[in-house]
């Protein structure tokens, strides 16, 4: 099994081609659709109904016939420009200080997408010999998930390296996230591979 990262040219999200015997499943789709040229495209999955994870959904759903999975929350919210952040990311963009890595020729104000697949709580499923278990992970966003494939874990925005998880996005909600969420994070044990939803994969080390 072989994992690759994309920068999607928004604010250093990620998108990860995760790849076996030919087929492969996309975690949080950017517009970058070459890796449909070399694998069978299993399943779409997003971590969260954030813009900067969403935006590239409709292309690889023109582009392959793979269903979108995502958290029953998260298909709700993606299906309304406000709740998943596209009618003001320019204006976000424009204000944040999380980086400088994004272009206007991105921004798709009232954009929407739709989940073909969802689930509440938990979802596991075997995909070419691996096991790959779902989760929700509530506080960063409503729709937030975690996503094990085997003992790697893609943590979305609600684990990145060195850094507090963001809770005051609209949505956002501290409660969720330490009667919930944090639970789910601490209960990742030291030395998972993490791949989080910006910037580069690491080691956990609490």
């Amino acid at each position: 099994m072989k994992v690759e990262r994309y920068d999607s040219g928004l604010l250093d999200s990620s998108m990860y081609v995760v790849s076996d015997n030919g087929h492969a499943i996309v975690i949080d789709p950017c517009l970058d659709t070459v890796a449909a040229e070399k694998f069978a495209i299993d399943y779409l999955f997003i971590t969260h109904e954030h813009y900067d994870h969403i935006f590239g959904v409709n292309k690889w759903k023109e582009r392959t016939d793979a269903p979108l999975v995502c958290s029953k929350i998260c298909g709700d919210r993606i299906e309304n420009s406000k709740k998943n952040q596209a009618r003001h990311f320019d204006s976000f963009c424009e204000i944040q200080s999380f980086s400088t890595r994004w272009n206007p020729e991105f921004f798709d104000l009232d954009y929407t997408c739709e989940a073909d697949i969802t689930f509440e709580k938990e979802k596991s499923f075997d995909w070419q010999g691996h096991i790959i278990r779902l989760i929700e992970i509530p506080g960063h966003s409503p729709g937030s998930i975690g996503i094990w494939i085997d003992d790697m874990f893609f943590s979305g925005d609600s684990l990145l390296e060195g850094k507090e998880i963001e809770l005051r996005f609209p949505g956002g909600s501290s409660r969720q996230w330490e009667e919930n969420g944090k639970k789910v994070i601490d209960s990742i044990p030291d030395g998972t591979l993490i791949y989080p939803g910006h910037f580069d994969c690491f080691v956990l080390k609490r």
